[in-house]
């Protein structure tokens, strides 16, 4: 009989064990910050799925080689391979795996030293900057849309039910009978297909586009897209539509200043700032968490 309730308290420990998520990570902050709602001072683990909210002070998550600075005032759900920012900055470091998503964006490092920095600017306005390393942003539907190097900082605006349409800007270049223009502010390369397109080789334009669905992309491109409009970046040049030859125009759009792209129904400015962006984290901080 003691056996076997020895053997069956065992056995309800283990269920009790098994059924409890696992710790991800520890965080700690030289202030007050929340758990699922419960106020933590100092350090706490971390698990599956919890929660996070920082008050004035940031707090650093550490999760299995990864690094995660929130800011104060801000909130995030985690996971072990992604966290998702709600309100407020966050900064990755030390992985080339975890991913932060904030809207209906997922922002990814490109190399295992990249140290991102994430801002949840308003509802659907994401900005994004990359200290080292680079960061690849992607839609919901799993479309990349930026390529951040080093240095760069991107405004991301992402309001629900946007047309899936692609605008893009940069300079046509021809390879192996196929056209291809790299954004100058995404830093995508397209492979564009349009009867046109031959007239603007060399040429700097701005390209209205819609992506072709199951295309391919030839080595060197992210998208296959089909030009519905080109534009030259001067005003009073030749521009074209995808239904005919390219045909000069007194009226043609002046876009040389232009830096947003519409890319996968998400709209991306190059900022001001650049990379002015990633001090944000420290400096918004009313203590430090060392």
């Amino acid at each position: 009989m003691a056996r076997f309730l020895i053997s069956l308290l065992a056995g309800g420990c283990w269920l009790i064990a098994t059924a409890a998520p696992g710790s991800i990570g520890v965080i700690r902050s030289n202030g007050d910050f929340r758990v699922d709602g419960s106020t933590v001072r100092g350090n706490g683990t971390v698990f599956d799925g919890n929660v996070i909210e920082t008050t004035a002070a940031r707090s650093v998550m550490q999760l299995d080689g990864v690094q995660i600075t929130l800011g104060p005032d801000s909130r995030a759900r985690v996971y072990r391979d992604r966290t998702v920012l709600e309100r407020g900055a966050g900064l990755l470091r030390d992985t080339d795996k975890h991913v932060i998503e904030a809207a209906s964006l997922r922002i990814a490092p490109s190399a295992r030293d990249s140290v991102i920095q994430v801002d949840v600017e308003g509802p659907g306005r994401i900005s994004v900057s990359s200290r080292s390393g680079g960061a690849l942003v992607r839609n919901a539907d799993g479309v990349l849309v930026a390529s951040l190097r080093p240095g760069a900082a991107l405004e991301f605006d992402t309001p629900a039910g946007a047309s899936p349409f692609v605008k893009i800007h940069g300079t046509v270049q021809a390879r192996g009978g196929n056209f291809f223009v790299t954004d100058t502010t995404t830093g995508i390369t397209f492979q564009v297909k349009g009867p046109i397109m031959a007239h603007f080789v060399g040429k700097q334009v701005t390209i209205t586009a819609s992506a072709i669905p199951g295309a391919r992309p030839p080595p060197g491109a992210s998208q296959v897209v089909l030009a519905t409009n080109v534009q030259l970046a001067t005003a009073g040049a030749a521009s074209g539509t995808a239904g005919g030859a390219a045909s000069g125009t007194a009226g043609g759009a002046a876009v040389a200043g232009t830096t947003v792209a519409v890319i996968g129904g998400v709209a991306i400015a190059a900022t001001v700032a650049g990379l002015a962006a990633s001090g944000e984290l420290e400096g918004k901080q009313s203590t430090s968490a060392r």
